[in-house]
Parts: structure tokens; C-alpha cells; sequence
């Protein structure tokens, strides 16, 4: 192997390859970008979908505000972000790569001692009280694929790595390390003309370690309920009291991941056609390592299985490019509080099915992308111990479009429009008053709001690309987008947290291909 190639294979690695390769330009398509996302979470298509050499840097800058979120969103949050990216080809084997590092603060949120990437956890901390965080969060993606005997066969696989540090600088002060490791490993075979089969096997493990402590010993010591009251929240709402005079406010979730996947492909004059079924089953195991004997406390077990089917057709003839495709992901959790006599207590379910479609026109000055979707979710939360439910059902429907004109200065500027709506189709939920607690003051009577509303809105981004020599580029985009929900209707019940109707994010996103 040649130098050059290692130092190449570093870089991809890492997320990003030598300037020296030559290639084209790659970022300016939608369609070409979801198409090489797709790949990346289906790494069978790897050498097929992913430009054989090319680079991407990104520094970008939002910011999220309004009162119109799921009540253990932040009010307000600035989040800044850096992403490096890059494919590269040795002797074969095509290699992708990322590094990716986000950082985030969030001014403020309740009831949320939590990653943000663990949303059907059974077992967290919380306070009615907010809580400022900041969070940051490092990602390292590793994808690669390689044919052999005359390409009638491949072997494919990735790596992913995350490590996450989160903590909140006001009482109750919430501290989580977070560490995740995700590996799959994979071959395809071609069967018929056209035709490639392939299965792929996935494992995983993580850890989560969350503390809780105070700087004003006052507010540990005292007995009376107050926003700084810190609060174990099981399953949906049940069990729900303070652990102050326990002292012992701190526990770990570790986690572990079974899942395999199988593939098929076509490839003819219809255009391409890519599927694949897949089942991850993730077992959390919440628990204390006492320190001081160093034995360990039990307290809950949390089973999640994933089932998802994914559809994507791509068609290109001349100058214009056809995309379709079909994403189902169902998730079905149920907890075993271990220090409760292994009591089932907590049920969770989620389904979101999505259409989308894209369609593409290039021409020499212009060019024109149109892109509508349409999506369902439904969503079960149930609670045992307090009889808490919350089951909704929910249609969005987007449609968008995106203009891009070319100068002779080699230029570009880009507009495009945006429009969505999200429509309630159905809420139920029960909660006798007897077991009406601060959480559900909070939360529950919030977040049945918050589905009950129908919100509508928009999105409006300006770009601006700059050509360079050899295929390089550099680009600005700006995006804005507005959301705003119907007026709630009231509950006959102590809601502590009223829900508004606004939410806006703003974005800047600098780019460098080359």
C-alpha cells in the first residue's frame, strides 16, 4: 500500500480525505445527499452510493425559542456544531468517514436529567424547578465495503462511536457521562442480473452515569417541596417522590444491542430499487454501584425492540432525478422494576411511517427541486402504578421547493420555501385525580396539550456558493424557520406548565467541498 493511500485511509477514517484526489463536486443535491445518508445507515449500497473520493467540512450555528415544545423541552436552546466528512478508494475498498462534535446549552428545561438520546427511558431524575444545560456531544462513523470474485460478492460493515458529557450549573445540579458503541458486519451476494442479497449482523453497547448534587446544602437538607427538589421519576409518572434523605442520587443505565438486517436491491431500467428489514432489541439495566463495598443495587430493567422496513427508488434519465421512498420504524418497550419485586410496570410504544418524494431538473442556469412527504406517528405511554396513559395519533404532511441559479462567475444562489402542517387525529388518556402528582402537574397535562394542537408553518432558506478550482467550493446557507400551533383547549385538571403556541428556529451553515 502506498503511502499516499494510508494517509487517505487516516483521513476517511477521521472524516475527511486528502485534498490531493481529485473529484466532483458532491452537497449541491438533495437527492444525492439523503441518497448517500440513506447509505450510510445501509452500508450494503456503500460502494455503489458514495462518491469514490470526496470531502465535506461544516461549522454551523442555530437557535431554537418559543413555547410551543413537549414540556421537558428546553425553552431556549443555542446550539453550535462542527462535522467532517469524506469517502476515499484503496485498492477496492471503498471507505466513508465522520467526525462530528456538537455543543449545545439549554436555558432552560424541567423535569429532564436526561441525554436527549434516551427519550423511552423508564428510570430518570428530574425537578419541576429549570434547570440550565449544556451539553456536548462527539461522534466518530466508520463505513466500508469491498467486492471480490469478479464483484459477485462483498463484505461491508461500520463502526460507530459516541461519547457525551451533560451537566446543569444550578440546583439540582445533573451530571451525565454518556458513552455508546455500535459495530455491524455484513455480506451481499449478487443472484440474478440486476439482483444483490445481503444480511448484516449488529451489536452494541453503551453506559450512561447520572449524578444529581447540590452547591447550597439548604436546598439538599430541607423537606419542603420546592423547584429544587430533585425527584426519581419511574416508568410514566408512578412512583414519583424525592431521594433527599436517601443520599443517594446517583445511578447508571447500562446498555446493550442485539439486531440484524437484510437486504435486497434491484438495479435496471426502472431505476434503482433498495430494501431492507431490520430488528434491534436494546436491554437497559438500571442500577447503583454502591460505593463504598462495591456491590451493586438493582433497580430496573427496560427491554426495547426496534422493526423497521425502509423502500427507496432513485431513477435518473437526462437531466432530471426521481426519489421516492418509504421509512416504517416501530418501537415496543416494557420495564421489570427489579426493586419492586420485578413488577411489569411501565409500557411503551412508538410507530412513525413516512413518504417522501423528490423530483429534480438541471438545467445549464437553473436548477429546480420539488420535494413533498407525508407522515404518521402514534405514540403510547402507560403507567401501572398510577394508571397514567397518553396514546396519540398524528398526520404531517410538507411540502417544499428549492431553486438554484448558476452565473458565469461561477456562482451560485440558492431560495427555497418550505410548508408543513401537523394535524391531531386522536388523544386519549386517564389519569385518576387520586394519583395526581407534581409530574403530571408538569408534564402529563402539558404534553396532552401539546398533542391535542394542530400547528402549521414554514421554512425559508437563502444561500450563496462560491466555485473554486478543481471542483472546490465554498458555501453560506441561511434557514429560518417559523411554527405555530392552534389555541389549546383547557383541562379540568392543575396544569402548572401552560403551553404556548410559537416556536422558531434560526441557522447558519458554512460549507467547504473539495
Amino acid at each position: 500500500m502506498k503511502k499516499r493511500d494510508i494517509i487517505g485511509l487516516l483521513f476517511a477514517t477521521w472524516g475527511a480525505c486528502l485534498p490531493v484526489y481529485a473529484q466532483t463536486t458532491v452537497e449541491q443535491d438533495t437527492i444525492e445527499r439523503r441518497i448517500r445518508q440513506f447509505t450510510v445507515e445501509n452500508p450494503m449500497w456503500l460502494e455503489k452510493s458514495v462518491s469514490p473520493r470526496y470531502s465535506l467540512i461544516q461549522l454551523g450555528y442555530s437557535q431554537i425559542s418559543g413555547e410551543y415544545r413537549a414540556a421537558q423541552d428546553a425553552q431556549k436552546i443555542k446550539n453550535i456544531n462542527f462535522n467532517s466528512e469524506g469517502a476515499v478508494t484503496i485498492k477496492d475498498v471503498r471507505l466513508w468517514g465522520r467526525f462530528a462534535y456538537n455543543r449545545s446549552t439549554e436555558d432552560s428545561t424541567r423535569f429532564a436529567h436526561q441525554t436527549r438520546e434516551n427519550l423511552a427511558s423508564p428510570w430518570y431524575f428530574g425537578s419541576y424547578g429549570y434547570n440550565h444545560y449544556e451539553r456536548t456531544n462527539y461522534l466518530i462513523q466508520t463505513r466500508g465495503q469491498k467486492y471480490f470474485a469478479d464483484r459477485r460478492y462483498s463484505v461491508f460493515g461500520g463502526l460507530d462511536y459516541h461519547v457525551g458529557n451533560h451537566f446543569s450549573n444550578n440546583d439540582p445540579r445533573g451530571t451525565i457521562d454518556a458513552i455508546q458503541v455500535n459495530g455491524s458486519l455484513g455480506g451481499s451476494a449478487h443472484i440474478a442480473s440486476g439482483w444483490e442479497l445481503g444480511a448484516e449482523a449488529k451489536y452494541g453497547y453503551g453506559q450512561e452515569r447520572v449524578e444529581i448534587a447540590y452547591r447550597n446544602d439548604q436546598y439538599a437538607l430541607s423537606a419542603v417541596e420546592s423547584p429544587y427538589m430533585n425527584y426519581i421519576v419511574r416508568g410514566y409518572g408512578w412512583k414519583v417522590s424525592d431521594w433527599l434523605n436517601e443520599k443517594r442520587m446517583y445511578y447508571q443505565n447500562d446498555m446493550k444491542r442485539y439486531g440484524a438486517k437484510f437486504y435486497l436491491s434491484w438495479d435496471g431500467h426502472l431505476g434503482k430499487f433498495y430494501g431492507n428489514i431490520g430488528y434491534l432489541q436494546e436491554v437497559q439495566r438500571y442500577r447503583q454501584t454502591l460505593r463504598n463495598d462495591s456491590r451493586i443495587h438493582e433497580l430496573s430493567k427496560f427491554n426495547l425492540d426496534q422493526l423497521s422496513y425502509q423502500l427507496l427508488w432513485n431513477l435518473k434519465q437526462a437531466n432530471r432525478t426521481y426519489l421516492a421512498s418509504f421509512n416504517s420504524f416501530i418501537h415496543s418497550g416494557k420495564d421489570r422494576v427489579i426493586e419492586s419485586g420485578d413488577a411489569q410496570n411501565y409500557v411503551y410504544r412508538k410507530k412513525r411511517h413516512t413518504l417522501d418524494f423528490s423530483y429534480l431538473v438541471q438545467n445549464k442556469k437553473w436548477q429546480q427541486l420539488y420535494e413533498a412527504n407525508i407522515g404518521y406517528t402514534n405514540q403510547l405511554r402507560h403507567d401501572g402504578g398510577t394508571e397514567t396513559r397518553l396514546d396519540y395519533d398524528r398526520l404531517d404532511y410538507g411540502l417544499a421547493t428549492l431553486f438554484t441559479y448558476a452565473t458565469a462567475r461561477n456562482q451560485e444562489f440558492e431560495f427555497g420555501l418550505t410548508a408543513f402542517m401537523e394535524r391531531n387525529i386522536g388523544v386519549a388518556w386517564t389519569l385518576p385525580v387520586i394519583n395526581e402528582n407534581v409530574f403530571h402537574q408538569y408534564v402529563f397535562y402539558h404534553d396532552i396539550l401539546y398533542h391535542q394542537a394542530n400547528m402549521w408553518g414554514g421554512k425559508l432558506r437563502l444561500g450563496f456558493m462560491q466555485r473554486l478550482r478543481k471542483s472546490n467550493y465554498i458555501k453560506l446557507t441561511a434557514d429560518y424557520t417559523y411554527r405555530k400551533a392552534d389555541q389549546a383547549d383547557a383541562l379540568d385538571r392543575m396544569n402548572l406548565a401552560p403551553l404556548g403556541r410559537i416556536r422558531e428556529e434560526g441557522s447558519l451553515r458554512l460549507s467547504y467541498g473539495f
